[in-house]
């Protein structure tokens, strides 16, 4: 049987931009999901990561098992799923002898002020419900790692942006507006140093660190542009490139709050608000260290990419 396919689990940007990077780089991939994606060239399979006989079926013939699914934006969603997602991926990679590879995010550093710059040793006492699913959810693969010989990588991006990303803070508060004309929004102080990574580096990233037998058992820093910018900085840069105001409204918290009561998302989004109220500066010197010769996305080259991609959808 052949063991080489590596098998992505979620088929949003950074699934799909995994499944580019593995495709240029000849390895045998396939993108899994509930319900897959019309017109894909990408080969898909259809299964649901919360049920734990389709997730074993789907990976019997994998050698590596990425985890790049999102779940609702819900924090009770969060705490009920993400247990049960883990659980059964660490299940099917001790059963077929997979190495895991999780793509994560940065809610579980804490406490809040965020000691900057932001490096894989930060502390993780979360202030929200949502970073303490992630707290809890990298302890279990972690204690996978070192009890279980399952051979597990944690690899975490600061906030998205590039061709195509529309589930993110950059785009759906500022840059749809723009789109249209209008001007940026913003929740919390865009005056603020921001770090963003872009998704196709995040992607060719998490591949360099699946094929290195040396990063397993611990926890990477996907690579992200620095100097970081404000996230006025890169909303000015949007807004010229598509003529829009280059100003940005920044919204109050009680303007938040009370809008929250009418858009569910923005009551979701009221805990990580301090993200975009300190500098958040994410580093990822350990992983340049390690793969020196990996170019980064200068953030004016990302903007103009994901500016593009809007326009030509």
């Amino acid at each position: 049987m052949n063991r080489a396919v590596h098998l992505i689990v979620g088929d949003g940007v950074v699934g799909r931009a995994a499944a580019d990077v593995l495709a240029r780089r000849g390895i045998a991939h396939a993108l899994a999901s509930r319900t897959p994606s019309p017109g894909l060239a990408t080969p898909q399979r259809r299964v649901d990561a919360l049920d734990p006989d389709a997730l074993l079926g789907a990976s019997a013939d994998a050698s590596h098992l990425y985890l790049t699914l999102g779940l609702p934006y819900d924090a009770r969603v969060w705490e009920r799923d993400w247990p049960r997602v883990i659980d059964n991926a660490i299940a099917a990679a001790r059963r077929h002898g997979l190495r895991l590879v999780m793509f994560d995010n940065l809610y579980g550093y804490g406490p809040v002020p965020l000691r900057q710059p932001i490096r894989e040793d930060h502390p993780q006492q979360p202030p929200s419900r949502k970073g303490r699913v992630r707290q809890a959810i990298g302890e279990r693969l972690m204690q996978a790692a070192r009890n279980e010989g399952v051979p597990v990588l944690i690899a975490r991006a600061s906030d998205f942006y590039g061709p195509g990303v529309r589930g993110a803070l950059l785009f759906a508060s500022a840059i749809e507006r723009q789109l249209q004309g209008k001007t940026a929004q913003w929740l919390g102080d865009p005056d603020r140093l921001h770090s963003y990574t872009y998704v196709p580096d995040a992607a060719r990233g998490l591949v360099e660190l699946a094929l290195d037998e040396g990063a397993y058992g611990q926890a990477w820093h996907l690579p992200t542009m620095t100097p970081a910018p404000t996230s006025r900085a890169l909303l000015q840069m949007s807004a010229r490139l598509l003529h829009a105001p280059e100003g940005v409204q920044a919204l109050p918290g009680a303007i938040q709050s009370l809008l929250g009561l009418f858009v569910p998302i923005l009551r979701e989004l009221r805990e990580i608000r301090y993200q975009h109220e300190q500098d958040l500066v994410f580093s990822s010197e350990r992983f340049v260290q390690r793969y020196p010769g990996f170019r980064i996305t200068p953030y004016e080259e990302g903007i103009e990419a994901m500016v593009r991609s809007f326009r030509a959808a």
